[in-house]
């Protein structure tokens, strides 16, 4: 019986608790900057994208290193099919 009294004097102590008015604010504020930090990778892709679209000269430099890279691969294969067997065996 002792302990039901320590509990609801308990009880009202705690009712007495003022909550202030933006308290719900401060609190979503709160929980906002923790998600922000929690899901901040190092290199996000979607601003990597977002970087790459918006920069004409990073657009120009991917076009420009794959056409780069089909170029030589069509030599490599170029090159494969008309060798003498060296390369093939």
């Amino acid at each position: 019986m002792k302990d039901r009294k320590v509990y609801d004097s308990w009880r009202q102590e705690k009712r007495q608790i003022d909550v202030s008015q933006n308290f719900t604010d401060e609190v979503m504020d709160q929980i906002n900057s923790w998600e922000q930090s929690r899901n901040c990778p190092l290199l996000k892709t979607e601003r990597l994208i977002e970087l790459i679209s918006f920069h004409p000269l990073a657009k120009t430099g991917l076009v420009m290193a794959g056409a780069a890279t089909g170029i030589v691969r069509l030599i490599i294969m170029i090159n494969t099919i008309l060798s003498n067997g060296v390369i093939n065996g």
